[in-house]
C-alpha cells in the first residue's frame, strides 16, 4: 500500500490510528471490543509541542503506548520520518524506536531502585550503540549536567534524589539516543507546583537546544497553556477539537472543550469563561453512545445528535472541530 508523503517538516504522523481491546464479559459469553483508540489523525513538526488533554478514559496514554511502540495498533498508520511503523520489519522497528522515546508520570517507578544513576543512563547506549564504556560514561555525566544534575551524582541511587530531580534524570535517559520524538505521559502531575515550574522550562530549553518534538499528554490545561504549540482534544478515544494553542484557548469551538477550558481556574478575569458542569461520566468505551458520543453531556446536543456522527471540519486557521452545530453555536 502507497501512502501519500509527508512534509519535510513533519517528524510523526497518524492516520486513523485505532487500538481496540477484547474484553471477557463472563464465561462462554462473546468478547467485547473496548474501542480505547478509534480514528486518530495528527501530525507532528520538528521542534514542536502538540498536547493531548481529555478527562481520564479518553485514550490518552493508550495513544501513547501507540506512538512510542509499546504496543501495536488495531488499525490506521503511524509514520515516523515517513516510514511506516504499522507495516516495518523487526530492523526497522528496532531503529524506529530510537528515535521516539517516552517520559512516564512517575519518576520513582521508572527507574530501577537496584541500579545507579549513571549505569541507568548508560544503559540506552550500550543497547542500542557500539561506543565503549569510557565514551559511555561520558556522554551519561555530560547529559545530567545538562539536565541539571552535578555529574558526581552518576554514583547515586534513585531513592537518593528528590522527585524533580528523578524527573529530570528520567528527561536526561530519554534523550541519551538524541531522540527526535518524546512522549511525556503526564510529566508533572506527581511534582509540586514550584518543581512542576522548573521540569517544564527545563522542557522548553532542551527543545531549544535539541530541536526535539513533544507529545504533551496532561489533564492540567494550565500547563499545557505554557508549553505547547498545538492541542489535540479527545473525548472516548475520538478527537474531538484541534487547534493551535492560542486559538484553542481563546475561541474554543466544541462544547466539550469549553467545559474543560471552563473549569480551569484562571487569575485574569477577562480570560474566563462561563463555568460548565458536565452531567454524567464519561461513557464506556465498550458501549459508545450512538452519534456524537458527547451527545449525553452536552448541554447543545439535539435529535439528530444522537443518530448522526460527526467528523473533525476544517474551520480555518489549524482550527479542526467535530461538532455537528459548530456553525449554529458559533
Amino acid at each position: 500500500m502507497n501512502l501519500p508523503t509527508v512534509a519535510p517538516d513533519v517528524v510523526l504522523e497518524t492516520r486513523s490510528l485505532a487500538k481496540h481491546y477484547p474484553v471477557s464479559t463472563g464465561f462462554l459469553k462473546p468478547k467485547l471490543l473496548a474501542r480505547a483508540l478509534d480514528g486518530v489523525s495528527f501530525h507532528l513538526h520538528v521542534g514542536k509541542t502538540l498536547a493531548v488533554v481529555g478527562e481520564s478514559g479518553c485514550g490518552k496514554s493508550t495513544l501513547a503506548r501507540q506512538l512510542t511502540m509499546i504496543e501495536t495498533p488495531s488499525g490506521g498508520h503511524l509514520l515516523l520520518d515517513g516510514a511506516d511503523v504499522t507495516l516495518a520489519d523487526a530492523a526497522l522497528k528496532k531503529r524506529l524506536r530510537q528515535q521516539v522515546q517516552m517520559v512516564f508520570q512517575n519518576p520513582y517507578a521508572s527507574l530501577n531502585p537496584r541500579k545507579k544513576i549513571g549505569l541507568a543512563l548508560e544503559e540506552p547506549l550500550a543497547i542500542n550503540t557500539d561506543l565503549p564504556k569510557a565514551a559511555r560514561a561520558e556522554r551519561a555525566r555530560a547529559m545530567m549536567a545538562r539536565v541539571g544534575l552535578r555529574p558526581e551524582h552518576d554514583a547515586r541511587y534513585p531513592h537518593m534524589f528528590s522527585g524533580g530531580q528523578r524527573q529530570r534524570i528520567a528527561i536526561a535517559r530519554a534523550l541519551m539516543l538524541s531522540p527526535r520524538i518524546v512522549v511525556l505521559d503526564e510529566p508533572v502531575s506527581a511534582l509540586d507546583v514550584s518543581i512542576q515550574a522548573q521540569v517544564l522550562n527545563l522542557l522548553m530549553d532542551l527543545q531549544d537546544e535539541t530541536r526535539v518534538a513533544y507529545v504533551f499528554i496532561s489533564h492540567n490545561l494550565a500547563v499545557v497553556e505554557l508549553i505547547a504549540d498545538e492541542v489535540l482534544v479527545m473525548y472516548l478515544g475520538k478527537v474531538v477539537e484541534r487547534a493551535p494553542k492560542t486559538t484553542l484557548f481563546k475561541a474554543p469551538r466544541h462544547p466539550y472543550t469549553q467545559a474543560l477550558l471552563a473549569s480551569t481556574p484562571r487569575i485574569n478575569a477577562t480570560a474566563r469563561l462561563q463555568r460548565q458542569v458536565l452531567s454524567g461520566e464519561l461513557p464506556s468505551p465498550l458501549a459508545p453512545p450512538s452519534g456524537c458520543a458527547f451527545h449525553k453531556r452536552c448541554p447543545h446536543a439535539q435529535a439528530r445528535c444522537r443518530v448522526e456522527l460527526p467528523v473533525l471540519e476544517d474551520l480555518g486557521g489549524g482550527q479542526q472541530v467535530a461538532c455537528l452545530r459548530v456553525h449554529e453555536l458559533g
